[in-house]
Order: C-alpha cells, then sequence, then structure tokens
C-alpha cells in the first residue's frame, strides 16, 4: 500500500575505529521494542558533524540551535528562543533542562566551544560570525561582521549540531556525544553507524532500543533488504519501485515532495554554453513532460524554478516555464550561428557536442541522462553521456572545463532562499557554473540584510526571474521522495526537508 504524505503539512495544510563504542543511555524497558534499521544511498564515513552530519542529525544523534519545522519554516531546536534588533547582535537563550548523552547539562559554554569550531573550519563561510560567546549559563550571544538575517536558518544546518569537547580527539570528532534521542553506540566505516535510546532525552522519548543507519548504494539491493527484512526502512527508492511496495501486504510507500530538484549546470565560461540561447535552445528541445511521465512515473512535476510552489512560499509563481518547443530550439541554435550539417550541427568547422555528466547514487539521474541524449540529439545537439561517483564530478568541476552536468541537490536544506546564493552567487556558488552577474550579487546581498519578510521575498522572487531567463543552470523536475517501510511501522512523518527521520516517534 502507499502512505502519500503531502507536506508543506498537506500542501500547506494538507581515526575512527570499527566498533568504537560511547558513552549512551541505558537500555532496556518493557514498553520499548527492538532494533530498527534504516538503509540510505549515503555511506557512514566519518562521525564529525563537520563533514558527516547529515545522518547524524537525521537518525537523531545531534540537535542544532535551531531546528526546521513541517511548514519549512525554522523553529526553535536547542535554543527555546533568540532575539536580535540589528541583524548583527544575536542573543539565543536556550532550551532548560538538556542531558547530553554522558549525563551531563547543556550550557552556554558547552555551545560556545562547539560553535566557535565551525566557525573556526570552513563550513560556515559565508555567515560573517566574528564572536560567539556565552554571555549567561543559558544564554549565547554572536556577534556578526555585518547584518545577516538568515543566521537562525544556517544554524539548522546539521554541521553545527552542539557536541562536547570530549567528543574530540584532536581536530576529528571521533565519538559524537550529543543531546538527540539517540546516542552514538558504535560505527563501521563505510558501512554503518549504532546509536541507542537516550534514555534522558528532553523531548519525546523514544520507544525504539536501538537504531542501525546503514549506508547502501544501490536502490535495488535497498528495496531488496526490506523485502526480506533485513530493513525496516529503506529511503529513496526509484519511482519505478513504487508499485512493488504497493504490491507487497508486508510494505508499505512514503511519496512526499521535498525542496529539491534535479538539474542542468552549464559550463557558462566555455563554449557552446557561454551563450545564452544555447542554454535556452536546450531546455525548449527537453521534454520535461515526457520525464516526469515515463522516467519518474508520474509522481513529481515539471520545475518552474528553483522552490517547488508545493512545498514552500519562496517559490517565484511569475515564472514562465520554458515549454518542450523543438521549433524554437532550432531557431535559437540557427541565431546562434550553429547550423544542421547531417545530424549535428556546426559553427565554423566546429560541431556542437557536449559531454553530460551524472551520477547514479541518486535514482533515475542516468536514465535522465539517457533521455536528454536523445531529446538533444533530435535538434542537433550530439551528447555523450558519462556517469561518475559525485566525488569525481565536485573535482573535476573546479579544476578543469566543462559542457554540462546533472545533478539534484536540495534547494531549501536549510530553511531560507539565502540556498540561491549556493547556486547563483559569483563568488558562493558551490555548482561551479562560472555564471557571474553583479545585479544578482546585489539583490542576494541585500537580502541576506533585511529582515522584513515581505522585503525578502521580494529581492528573491527577482534573483529567481534573472537567472530564469540567463539560465546558468536548467531547472528540469521538481522532486518527489520515495521511501519504503515494512508495514508494522507506525509513528513516521517524512520531513519536508529530510532535516530528520523522526525515528524517537516511530514504533514498530
Amino acid at each position: 500500500m502507499r502512505k502519500r504524505t503531502l507536506s508543506r503539512r498537506a500542501l500547506i495544510g494538507a581515526s575512527g575505529t570499527v566498533g568504537t563504542v560511547a558513552i549512551a543511555g541505558c537500555l532496556g524497558s518493557d514498553e520499548t521494542t527492538d532494533t530498527f534499521r534504516v538503509g540510505s544511498p549515503w555511506t557512514p564515513d566519518s562521525l564529525d558533524p563537520l563533514t558527516a552530519g547529515s545522518f547524524l542529525k537525521r537518525i537523531g544523534i545531534t540537535e542544532t540551535l535551531a531546528s526546521t519545522n513541517y511548514d519549512t519554516e525554522v523553529a526553535p531546536g536547542l535554543a527555546a528562543s533568540w532575539e536580535t534588533d540589528d541583524a548583527i547582535t544575536w542573543t539565543f537563550d536556550l532550551e532548560s533542562d538538556v542531558t547530553f548523552h554522558d549525563g551531563s547539562i547543556l550550557d552556554a559554554d558547552v555551545v560556545t566551544a562547539s560553535l566557535r569550531r565551525v566557525v573556526d573550519s570552513s563550513e560556515l563561510s559565508e555567515v560573517p560570525i566574528s564572536e560567539v560567546d556565552p554571555v549567561a549559563d543559558d544564554r549565547v550571544e554572536i556577534e556578526l561582521e555585518r547584518p545577516f538575517a538568515p543566521l537562525p536558518a544556517h544554524l539548522t544546518r546539521p554541521e553545527t549540531a552542539i557536541v562536547r569537547p570530549d567528543s574530540i580527539d584532536g581536530e576529528e570528532v571521533v565519538e559524537p556525544i550529543a543531546t538527540g534521542p539517540f546516542a552514538f553506540d558504535s560505527w563501521t566505516p563505510e558501512t554503518s553507524v549504532t546509536a541507542v535510546k537516550h534514555d534522558d532525552y528532553h523531548g519525546t522519548e523514544p520507544t525504539l532500543e536501538t537504531v542501525v543507519y546503514e549506508g547502501i548504494h544501490e536502490a535495488e539491493t535497498r528495496l531488496l533488504n526490506l523485502q526480506n527484512g533485513d530493513l525496516d526502512m529503506a529511503r529513496l527508492l526509484s519511482p519505478s519501485q513504487i508499485e512493488t511496495l504497493e504490491a507487497d501486504d508486508d510494505l508499505t510507500a512514503h511519496t512526499y515532495p521535498i525542496p529539491r530538484s534535479r538539474y542542468v549546470v552549464f559550463d557558462v565560461d566555455s563554449e557552446p554554453f557561454d551563450d545564452v540561447r544555447v542554454r535556452r535552445a536546450v531546455l525548449h528541445a527537453i521534454d520535461r513532460e515526457e520525464l516526469t511521465e515515463t522516467v519518474l512515473e508520474g509522481v513529481t512535476d515539471v520545475a518552474r524554478g528553483p522552490f517547488p510552489e508545493s512545498v514552500t512560499h519562496w517559490a517565484n509563481e511569475g515564472l514562465e516555464p520554458y515549454d518542450h518547443d523543438p521549433d524554437t530550439a532550432t531557431a535559437l541554435l540557427s541565431d546562434a550561428a550553429w547550423e544542421l550539417d547531417d545530424d549535428v550541427r556546426e559553427r565554423d568547422g566546429t560541431s556542437v557536442s557536449i559531454d553530460l555528466w551524472t551520477y547514479s547514487s541518486r535514482p533515475v539521474l542516468p536514465q535522465i541522462a539517457t533521455v536528454l541524449q536523445d531529446q538533444l540529439g533530435a535538434v542537433g545537439i550530439d551528447v555523450d553521456v558519462t556517469t561518475m561517483e559525485t566525488g569525481a564530478i565536485t573535482e573535476r568541476t573546479q579544476t578543469e572545463d566543462f559542457d554540462a552536468f546533472i545533478w539534484s541537490n536540495s534547494v531549501l536544506w536549510y530553511p531560507d532562499p539565502d540556498r540561491l546564493a549556493d547556486f547563483f552567487h559569483s563568488t558562493e556558488q558551490v555548482m561551479h557554473s562560472g555564471y557571474d552577474n553583479a545585479e544578482v550579487d546585489r539583490l542576494l546581498e541585500t537580502a541576506r540584510e533585511t529582515l522584513d519578510p515581505d522585503e525578502r521575498k521580494r529581492l528573491y522572487d527577482e534573483v529567481q526571474t534573472i537567472t530564469h531567463e540567463e539560465l546558468p543552470i536548467a531547472f528540469l523536475t521538481d522532486y518527489t521522495n520515495v521511501h519504503g517501510l515494512a508495514a508494522n511501522v507506525e509513528g513516521y512523518d517524512p520531513h519536508p526537508i529530510e532535516s530528520t527521520y523522526g525515528l524517537q516517534h516511530v514504533t514498530t
């Protein structure tokens, strides 16, 4: 059977040593159940929130000062509240009676030490923090170099998780002693992490005794392990596997939209994509409706821009979509002097032949690449598809020219549209498109200094309008998560930006 969870709360109303053992909460309760196993594509390669924070936060080991609620808005976390008058000086009042996994109490000194470590790293380089200081036992002050309105949103990021100083050996966290509902127990590098119930958790007491996170690269293997009873939750399955889940009375399929997108990144500094006409031609040549109906089994929508309207109010609803129109694509290519010669277009003796890279750990991306290869070939663009590891793509885009690659990433993995800077700011973008627009930079920087939400919305709408026209990134489809669970699992409520699995609410 399938459980469709439609967020934003129903569409807005609808070092490391194998087997390292940490100080953990006591096991044992007549009301608890046994081990709950989660399979995900990403292997646990580290225990340091700075480099592997996502899975630690998702399975409930670590927590952050702020959190993201089910309306994709910033909400209290380990900080009960915060305030600022000028977006420069911020005070955060801590929750009371929060206990670390080793039994010690959360206080401002520990929070300060943990945050200073993050600031000293490169992980928050875009956040202009100058000082972090304890100003009372339960209050921390953060001083910024300049106004920065999205600070609380950035403090939801998993790399900012608060850990005890005892967690650190040298410069690395080797045993995350944190505050979440589950305490770290053991780690098999690149394979699994085990956590156990934190008896003194300050929030909802978990029912589960033990949680095991397993890194399993292939979606087929995750599904097979779920069917065999070796997993209780298989995350990030392919849309094509929904039918299998629905046909099995022992399983349930959870499908729900999240603020993630599948998109093509162009190298706008090199031919042929240094010409916006060619970039627009590509998007007109792609039949995205066919993509969503065939490859994605009709479970998601064509992307209008970076933000899906069903999940967040930050989407610019005035963007006009690039319709599938091969005639317009052909005209744009001809206007850019790429003329058809047999089946491939040429200009000045050079054919328009591109390398399109992607990776397989996100289901269906290689299939999308193959469809694009055919559809772009129909308008005279020769495409060679290469599938490689994500790390290889990241390294090559930073060190050499490329043509284009297909990627999938959260467009709101912290609950603020400042995320757009990662895509479009000339000095901060992590997609390495080479895009450089002074007006876009100005708008992004102004929005960061603006506390008024309506004015911020106007500024980010303008960023979306400009980048929609200039297309350094072509957003193809929105994203619907597909997870499989054992049918006896109850209480699972999928989080809209995947920042937590909410396992403290789950029973089996």
